[in-house]
């Protein structure tokens, strides 16, 4: 029994993350017809399909939520890679508890 308990004490917890999806709206986008204008593809078109509207966790737009980090107002990210940004679970609920919303995811 106390080394099942050392067992459990030695294994890390696993941290969750938030990306920019889960956090903002992500407004409807219909689906469109794009058509190359130049390059190798030129005059040949592509479908890029719709997408749905979501309600983010905080439920503000992608640019407020980028404007409240600029000025200290939201946690600061954590940069992956050039392409992914992610905040931690535990500060996005520290920031909610402090303005008083629900989380809810």
């Amino acid at each position: 029994m106390l080394k099942q308990q050392y067992l459990r004490e030695e294994q890390p917890s696993t941290e969750r993350f938030y990306r920019m999806s889960d956090l903002a709206n992500i407004p409807e986008r219909p689906a469109r017809i794009h058509q190359y204008k130049s390059g190798i593809n030129k005059g040949k078109t592509r479908v890029i399909g719709e997408r749905q509207a979501s309600k983010g966790l905080i439920g503000v737009s992608e640019k407020t939520l980028w404007e409240w980090v600029r000025k200290g107002e939201f946690p600061q990210p954590i940069k992956l890679s050039p392409t992914i940004t992610v905040w931690r679970a535990t500060d996005i609920a520290e920031w909610m508890k402090s303005k008083e919303m629900e989380c809810s995811k």
